[in-house]
């Protein structure tokens, strides 16, 4: 058993799907910013957090040595020419043991991500999936007999669920990925995958959907609360 220690969060890309001229994880959802939610579920969880900068990257340097001063920035000048495999892999070089690697641009259930880490700490790589619903999804093919044992990744082989943009596993699982993050996981399989609850923000769609993904967590903590 090994614990996820330590979170490496995405955020160089330029978002220009949805094109806000900002990193996608500096958009506000109902007074917080992406980038705000993600830090404050995981320092639950991980000792540490390193937060990938590129496109922009003053603007959240910034706002971190404004609110978060207790995470690590690691920049990434060539984020025009590479991707999160590449941001992944630069904002893992210095750590040792397990980690939890996230995109940016996600919101996740507090309570499925507590689920994910305390499985996480019993796999040695363990992917995040979810409902197929995005236009592009990675669709990952799980065996019949293993609900959630992933056994293929495709763009155009429809399955229920996708690739989620969340992977914990070794530092070092990353270090010279030349595609994107699924096609270096697609080395390893069959692995074991592990759903959540949660929403991507790539499109002005997405950001819709994501305020309504928020709304409900919010709406649902208060229902327990009271």
């Amino acid at each position: 058993m090994q614990n996820v220690t330590c979170a490496v969060i995405a955020a160089a890309g330029m978002g220009t799907r949805i094109g806000l001229g900002m990193p996608k994880c500096m958009i506000e959802i109902e007074g917080k910013t992406i980038l705000t939610r993600l830090i404050e579920m995981l320092r639950d969880h991980v000792s540490l957090i390193h937060v990938v900068v590129g496109y922009r990257e003053e603007m959240v340097i910034e706002y971190c040595a404004q609110h978060h001063r207790d995470v690590v920035l690691v920049r990434n000048p060539n984020y025009r020419s590479t991707n999160t495999a590449y941001s992944f892999a630069k904002g893992a070089a210095a750590i040792t043991g397990k980690v939890v690697y996230l995109d940016g641009d996600l919101l996740i259930a507090p309570d499925s991500l507590a689920n994910f880490l305390k499985i996480a700490a019993e796999t040695d790589i363990l992917v995040g999936l979810t409902d197929a619903k995005s236009e592009n999804a990675v669709f990952a093919e799980c065996s019949e007999k293993d609900e959630l044992l992933i056994t293929s990744f495709s763009r155009t082989e429809t399955s229920p669920y996708e690739w989620a943009n969340i992977v914990s596993g070794p530092s070092n699982m990353l270090t010279d990925a030349s595609g994107y993050v699924f096609e270096r996981l697609a080395d390893h399989l069959p692995l074991q995958g592990k759903l959540l609850a949660l929403a991507e923000v790539d499109t002005a769609a997405d950001l819709i959907a994501a305020r309504t993904f928020v709304n409900n967590m919010l709406l649902a903590s208060t229902i327990t609360v009271s």
